[in-house]
C-alpha cells in the first residue's frame, strides 16, 4: 500500500516525525464542546532546580501535548478515512518516542523541532470502542514566541531563519 502525502488540516491533523523512523500522522480527539477543534497546547516553565542559588541561570522549557484518537474507523479532516491500524500507530508511537530526542511535529501552523520525551510521555485511556493517546513533549530550546499571533505563522522552511522559537520559525 502506497501511503498517502500527509497534510495537516486535511488527511490529519499533526505528524509526529523522527529523521531515523516513518512519519505518524495522527487524527486529534475532538471535544464535542470546542467550537474550535482539536489543539495543541504549549505551557512556558521556568524553575530554579533544588540547591540552585537564585543568582544562577533558571531552567526554562516549554511543554506541549496534544490528545490523538485511535479506533478501527476515524474520519480524518477532510472526511476520509484513516487509513493506518492501531497496531501500526503504536508501532510508529513506540519507534519515535524511544528515540527520546530531535522529535518534531508538524501542525497546520508549520514544524517545531527539537523536541524530547522525558518521564511519562504518553497517558493511554481505553475506551470499548477506541484509545486516546494524551502525547506529552519538550522542548528547552527557547526564544519567545512573538506577541502578535496573529501576524505571525511559523515557516515550513527551516532554512529561513528570520526568527524562531526553539527551531520553529516565524516570520
Amino acid at each position: 500500500m502506497n501511503e498517502p502525502v500527509w497534510v495537516p488540516g486535511e488527511n490529519c491533523d499533526v505528524i509526529l516525525k523522527h529523521p531515523a523512523h516513518a512519519d505518524l500522522p495522527l487524527v486529534l480527539y475532538r471535544r464535542p464542546a470546542d467550537s474550535l477543534g482539536p489543539r495543541v497546547r504549549i505551557h512556558y516553565e521556568v524553575y530554579w532546580p533544588e540547591g540552585t542559588a537564585e543568582t544562577e541561570e533558571p531552567v526554562e522549557v516549554r511543554h506541549l501535548w496534544f490528545t490523538a484518537l485511535v479506533a478501527d474507523s476515524i474520519l480524518c479532516p477532510d472526511g476520509s478515512w484513516y487509513p493506518l491500524e492501531l497496531s501500526e500507530v503504536r508501532s510508529r508511537l513506540n519507534t519515535i518516542l524511544l528515540e527520546k530526542s530531535d522529535i518534531r511535529l508538524t501542525t497546520t501552523a508549520g514544524t517545531i523541532q527539537g523536541l524530547y520525551g522525558e518521564d511519562h510521555v504518553v497517558i493511554d485511556t481505553i475506551y470499548p470502542a477506541a484509545h486516546t493517546l494524551e502525547i506529552h513533549l519538550s522542548t528547552r530550546i527557547l526564544t519567545d514566541i512573538p506577541v502578535e499571533p496573529a501576524v505571525s505563522l511559523w515557516l515550513a522552511d527551516p532554512a529561513d531563519r528570520s526568527s524562531l522559537w526553539g527551531t520553529a520559525l516565524w516570520k
